[in-house]
């Protein structure tokens, strides 16, 4: 990414977020825009992505800060925090007793599969499997 256009970036509240979060080492500067150096994904799903990692969907948070709504900002799930897409993605008490379970065990499977298929060793049974699966 050029530096002029990440200077005007950082500039911005909602959409410098995920640039600053590079500068500041959070996300791998290297390997974080390889994904859309492939052209494997169509615009509208690129777009989505590049929202969410300016968080620039259309939460509870968001209206009321950026769009200057005279909303309550808390998550409309659990009420305590406010409702951003980290809150969503992450850290919902809610979420967490069943939805980030499941995400993680597609994760950890998925990345299992990647693996085997690296090593030539799809189809065989592997015992980190029953690590990534809820006990």
């Amino acid at each position: 990414m050029g530096e002029s256009l990440k200077k005007n970036l950082k500039n911005k509240v909602m959409h410098g977020q995920y640039i600053r979060n590079i500068d500041r080492q959070l996300i791998s500067e290297e390997g974080t825009f390889l994904w859309l150096s492939n052209g494997d994904l169509k615009a509208e799903t690129e777009s989505e992505i590049v929202a969410v990692q300016d968080q620039a969907l259309q939460t509870e948070y968001y209206v009321t800060k950026i769009l200057n709504t005279e909303t309550d900002r808390k998550c409309r799930l659990c009420q305590q925090f406010d409702e951003t897409v980290g809150h969503i993605i992450s850290a919902s008490p809610i979420l967490a007793k069943e939805q980030y379970i499941k995400i993680h065990d597609s994760v950890c499977t998925t990345t299992l599969q990647n693996m085997q298929g690296n090593r030539g060793t799809i189809g065989q049974k592997s015992p980190g499997m029953n690590m990534c699966q809820n006990q």
